[in-house]
This record gives structure tokens, C-alpha cells and sequence, in this order.
């Protein structure tokens, strides 16, 4: 599929009022940690969301192994498995459901696209993985708010799109 194909990247998304959620339920079950997963959507429908697959946080794990290099914990950031989250690009662009959108939450804190949320998914003005972004905002165990994110074309940089719920 070809970058023109890929209308999600540019946001403007839509999903279920269902779909919102689950989202915002797998947020206040992890909570106080950030919790994070996928969103795929039919690729026949570039801008429809359709169902949200749950990952596992690894940071708490990964800073249990190496506290200097990995010093802050699921509290405060998450890690994804990249190989999964590979075999999950790939997958469901072979299916015709592709990944949309990576969501993850932030536990007492805005639903805003961190610096380090940033660093992660562009680099040399390039978007590390194909998608969209969800911030779902968890505070004193409940939503605050959720805000979609997309990459600027050309730039390390995101910025806050439409997400419309039907």
C-alpha cells in the first residue's frame, strides 16, 4: 500500500462511540500505568477505525532489567514489543485491516503528544511507522480527555487532528 493510500496518517479519523470505549476502558484498567495497543481499520474505508488491539506495556519490565538505562516505568511512559508491533503492521495490511492508529494513555497528565511520544515515532523527518496517534488522558482514575495526533510531513514534529466519534 502507498503512502497516498494511507489517508490515516494525515488524521481526520473516525470511530465508534464502542470503540471509544474500550479504549478509554483498557485506560482505567491500567491505570496508574500507561496502558497501549493498535487500531486497525478496513483498508477499503482510509479514515474508519474499526477494532483496538491491546499490547503490553513492556517499560516496567525493561526498567526492572536496567533501571539506569531505562529509568522511568509504565507510570510514566510505555514500550511496546517492536517485533509484535511489526508482525502487526504486517499483518494487517496482508488482511486488509490495516494499523491506523498506536493509542497509549498518560495517568495524571494531559492527553498531549510528549517529547519522548515524539522521539520515538519520528526521526530524520521520518515517520517511524504508518499511523495515526491516540492520547487518552487518565486523571485521579478517571478520562479527561482523548486527542488524535499526526506527524508533520518533513518534521520531527506532531500535531492534533479531528478524531470525530459516531
Amino acid at each position: 500500500m502507498s503512502g497516498d493510500e494511507r489517508a490515516w496518517v494525515n488524521g481526520d479519523l473516525v470511530l465508534s462511540s464502542a470503540l471509544l470505549h474500550e479504549l478509554h476502558l483498557h485506560a482505567l484498567e491500567c491505570y496508574p500505568s500507561e496502558c497501549c495497543g493498535f487500531v486497525s481499520g478496513p483498508a477499503s474505508d482510509p479514515l474508519l477505525l474499526g477494532k483496538a488491539m491491546r499490547e503490553v506495556n513492556e517499560a516496567d519490565k525493561y526498567h526492572a532489567l536496567d533501571p539506569a538505562t531505562f529509568p522511568r516505568t509504565s507510570r510514566m511512559y510505555f514500550k511496546i514489543n517492536e517485533l509484535r508491533a511489526a508482525r502487526a503492521f504486517e499483518h494487517g495490511d496482508k488482511v486488509g485491516e490495516p494499523i491506523k492508529v498506536i493509542y497509549h494513555s498518560h495517568c495524571d497528565a494531559g492527553a498531549y503528544f510528549s517529547k519522548e511520544d515524539a522521539a520515538t515515532f519520528a526521526s530524520d523527518a521520518t515517520l517511524m511507522w504508518p499511523c495515526a496517534f491516540v492520547v487518552v488522558s487518565v486523571v485521579e482514575g478517571r478520562i479527561a480527555e482523548t486527542k488524535l495526533w499526526v506527524h508533520v510531513p518533513s518534521s520531527n514534529d506532531f500535531r492534533e487532528s479531528t478524531l470525530t466519534v459516531r
